[in-house]
């Protein structure tokens, strides 16, 4: 999954203001627009009843095509089921197979291109609605893709890779349990696709998937031998670590309040915003971070606190100048306030100056309470999660994982906002729409959007921006995060984005290329939604059921 840190950005720029030049427009966008800009996260609509078939067994060994593309090998793959075509012009099976390589290695218009011809051709035909759910799952319109997985199962209720579509838009969506029912449909039907298969396993509880995993990284002819050698490394930590690592100590209040603290690059340089954290006792100051996950900190703030390195690791995210070493250590005792963590993961970034402070805090630490960010008041607060119906308050010193549940919208987060979630990334629908056409329904373009506050402008990608508005290159532009600098800047002229209830009129917004970031979540992430959007604002996030909350008040 790719990790999204802050981003530091050079040069003097006026930060993009909210509509009416002063924050977030009270008004909501049209009511049309509002429902594209919202692209609500609505619970996937239950499909009909599919005519009753028996469905036999798909355990036919992969073709070297498909283990091509399963051992990550795309060009060959593509190279494969073209081959295939040629000789077989009608195998639909290598047509599917095609598209997700063509997917795999960016060329995602092309895919786009040729699902769409053959849908035009074969509009009944199962596996090209599966293909055609996979384009636009990867493009980013995950309700659409819902709709075409549900249609390529109701064609052919025997459709493994229907089933495991749906449960791939269900897995982002928060519906865990009807995630995991898909998954187990997929595997009865096609145990030996490869990607049903892994899929599966991740459903498994934790001491059986650590087994399945074993099995798999030792004799799978499916995995190159670079990824079987990272397996073998990963699964040898995992077997170390517990499903109780980093819980809520039982002496922590479930409800409190923690000031945030100014995050500053030298006496005069405004980071952000952060918290006041002891590691057994020692405290460093880290930045809020929901772009980030966990903990990470920087090698001088290890130094100081005294943090031994256990195991060597790597991570990326923003930037063209690839992955960077990084360590992986627990901590017995992290304090936030009146909060205390234990037996914490803490990842430490091996080289200087990745940071312009000591180190990120991403949301999802807070993800087993109710998290509240108060930027106007400087505060973090965490509440109790919303018991669900017939739930009772599970033991903090349970071992066990949880069983997997869909989202539980409880009566007082009814006006909350449903959003995608993949790991610690948040993903906002957001609707971009060149500004004098902001009445018109039809121009509107449904986006994914990360909420990142711990970058610090609000981004967009060239192709979206191209979507709505100009887009130029910017030379006086520098842009770096935790993977160096970016290559390419560009400028996005004067557009308008919605997300939330809220508008966002922009004089203009500086445009990244966002593939890398897209690759590792697996849909098409349009840009972020920053610092100078969201601390303006009281963010409320409720981790475990996908909802968000933004609040603003205009300033008097």
């Amino acid at each position: 999954m790719a990790r999204v840190p802050f981003l530091r950005v050079w040069k003097c720029i006026v930060l993009v203001g909210f509509a009416a030049g002063s924050g977030v427009a009270s008004a909501q966008a049209p009511a049309s627009a509002s429902a594209q800009s919202s692209a609500s996260v609505a619970a996937p609509v239950k499909p009909a009843a599919p005519v009753r078939r028996v469905c036999g067994v798909n355990s036919s060994a992969p073709t070297p095509a498909e283990t091509a593309l399963n051992r990550g090998d795309f060009s060959v793959a593509e190279t494969l089921f073209r081959a295939v075509l040629a000789k077989a012009v009608n195998d639909e099976a290598a047509q599917e197979g095609l598209i997700r390589a063509l997917i795999e290695q960016d060329k995602v218009d092309e895919a786009a291109k040729n699902v769409e011809v053959w849908t035009a051709k074969a509009p009944a035909s199962s596996l090209a609605l599966t293909a055609l759910g996979e384009v636009r799952f990867r493009q980013g319109n995950l309700r659409d893709a819902y709709i075409q997985f549900q249609k390529a199962s109701q064609a052919d209720p025997c459709n493994a890779r229907a089933y495991l579509g749906i449960a791939h838009v269900n897995g982002l969506a928060g519906f865990h349990a009807r995630s995991k029912r898909m998954i187990e449909q997929a595997y009865a039907l096609h145990p030996s696709d490869d990607e049903i298969y892994s899929s599966w396993i991740y459903t498994r509880p934790r001491a059986e998937r650590l087994v399945l995993w074993n099995e798999y990284a030792a004799h799978s002819a499916q995995v190159s031998e670079e990824n079987r050698a990272k397996m073998k490394t990963n699964l040898a930590k995992e077997s170390l670590y517990h499903a109780s690592d980093c819980r809520m100590a039982p002496t922590s209040p479930v409800e409190t309040k923690v000031p945030m603290v100014k995050v500053m690059d030298g006496p005069t340089r405004f980071v952000g915003w952060g918290l006041d954290v002891k590691f057994n006792g020692k405290e460093r100051r880290l930045q809020i971070d929901t772009g980030a996950g966990g903990i990470t900190i920087s090698r001088a703030a290890a130094m100081f606190l005294g943090i031994q390195r256990q195991d060597a690791t790597k991570t990326g995210g923003v930037g063209d100048k690839g992955d960077v070493n990084t360590s992986i250590t627990h901590v017995a005792s992290v304090k936030i306030g009146n909060i205390e963590f234990t037996n914490c993961a803490v990842e430490i970034l091996e080289k200087w100056s990745l940071l312009d402070s000591d180190g990120l805090i991403g949301g999802d630490v807070f993800d087993a309470s109710q998290l509240t960010l108060d930027f106007p008041k400087h505060e973090l607060r965490i509440a109790p999660l919303p018991l669900r119906p017939g739930e009772t308050k599970p033991s903090p010193t349970d071992d066990a994982e949880p069983a997997p549940h869909d989202p539980y919208v409880a009566p007082e987060m009814a006006k909350w906002q449903p959003i995608y979630r993949s790991g610690h990334d948040l993903l906002m629908p957001t609707g971009i729409v060149e500004t004098k056409r902001i009445q018109d329904p039809s121009a509107w373009k449904d986006k994914l959007f990360l909420l990142d506050t711990g970058s610090e402008s609000n981004l967009i990608s060239p192709a979206a921006a191209r979507e709505v508005t100009k887009v130029s290159r910017d030379e006086s532009m520098g842009i770096r995060g935790i993977s160096g600098e970016v290559d390419k800047v560009y400028e996005a002229d004067k557009f308008t984005l919605a997300f939330a209830g809220l508008r966002l009129d922009s004089p203009s917004m500086t445009s990244i290329d966002t593939t890398k970031l897209s690759n590792g979540v697996g849909v098409e992430v349009s840009g972020f939604i920053g610092a100078p959007a969201l601390t303006q604002l009281v963010l409320h996030i409720n981790y475990r059921d996908n909802l968000v909350w933004c609040e603003y008040a205009a300033k008097k």
